[in-house]
């Protein structure tokens, strides 16, 4: 009965917490900004609206804080401090500078927040003393070479450790499958001595449970790391999948996580009814004939135990293949961002 709770308990677990990694994935990782920008005004007063979007699906990006600065180089270098631009909604931020003097002036425009990957771009304006003379510098469509800034944030240490945990734990998961594959084939009632015998008793009364304990390892990180890395906003129902249709590998890149997700969720059941199988054959391995390491193995496993392992090739295969998916999606943004 307690297996039982225990098996429900986890799989509700799963389903939790991929529910609620999708649904703020995009939120919970970090955005890479576009900026757009537009610079009007007389004189020496400019306007300054500068237009923010997810590099990624194009989506507006919110909660940033952007700053604007502006230098000159003649008639001799000056520089102005950095003023802030007050968010307008949907990734538009609006304020107006005072620039002091005649010239041509450089604003660099600069983008933080901790879920937006720091970024900056320059725009230029020339400014006279003249109020009557209006100047209009128009980015429009086109998007402000954009230049990331190569700094690294709490958050991204935190991505890192959970990544090296995961690492570890996934290194753990595979070498246990490796020992319990062994352990399971070998009778350790028929063999009184020798690795294999102290491998089959050892992984049958500790082995299995730490094998187990690094399964909610494995998903719980790998689910944060899917929060943290997600390419753009997932979409969870049939219109927003099909509305993927615009984002470079998009509905692939979904597909494949949705499959990964279930995968882990089969693990954790799986784990856990292969788990109690083998505490119970440890407990029948007196009664036990010697038989052949093959259907020790079967008699071992039993069908969860089989699904259970059959979710290695399987789960590495989704993993990898998101991967690779990801960096094409990137490198398509990065080309179709140069048209």
């Amino acid at each position: 009965m307690c297996i039982r709770l225990l098996v429900l308990l986890l799989a509700s677990v799963t389903i939790t917490l991929a529910v609620t990694s999708v649904a703020g994935a995009h939120s919970g990782g970090k955005a890479l900004p576009r900026i757009s920008a537009v610079v009007a005004g007389k004189g020496l007063t400019r306007d300054v609206s500068v237009h923010l979007t997810d590099a990624d699906d194009g989506d507006p990006i919110e909660g940033a804080t952007v700053t604007v600065a502006a230098s000159m180089e003649r008639p001799h270098p000056m520089s102005l401090g950095p003023a802030a631009l007050p968010s307008t909604g949907q990734g538009i931020h609006e304020g107006r500078i005072q620039l002091v003097m005649p010239a041509v002036w450089t604003l660099k425009i600069a983008v933080t927040g901790k879920d937006v990957v720091p970024a900056s771009a320059t725009i230029q304006t020339k400014a006279t003393l003249f109020s009557s003379d209006s100047t209009t510098t128009l980015a429009g469509q086109a998007v402000l070479p954009t230049r990331i800034e190569a700094t690294l944030v709490r958050s991204d240490y935190v991505t890192m450790a959970v990544l090296w945990i995961h690492g570890l734990a996934s290194m753990g998961w595979i070498l246990g499958v490796i020992g319990m594959t062994i352990a399971l084939a070998t009778d350790p009632a028929a063999l009184d001595a020798g690795i294999r015998a102290r491998l089959s008793r050892w992984y049958r009364r500790i082995g299995a449970w730490l094998h187990w304990a690094l399964v909610p390892v494995v998903v719980t990180t790998g689910i944060y790391n899917t929060q943290r890395v997600t390419p753009f906003t997932l979409a969870w129902t049939p219109g927003g999948f099909g509305g993927l249709s615009h984002i470079p590998y998009g509905r692939l890149y979904e597909a494949i996580l949705l499959v990964k997700l279930a995968l882990f969720a089969v693990l954790l059941v799986t784990g856990t009814l292969l788990l109690r199988r083998t505490l119970r054959a440890d407990q029948a391995a007196a009664e036990r004939t010697p038989a052949s390491a093959f259907r020790m193995l079967w008699s071992g496993l039993g069908p969860a135990g089989a699904v259970y392992l059959a979710t290695v090739p399987l789960i590495l295969a989704a993993a990898m293949a998101l991967r690779y998916v990801h960096i094409l999606s990137h490198v398509a943004v990065v080309l179709g961002s140069g048209r």
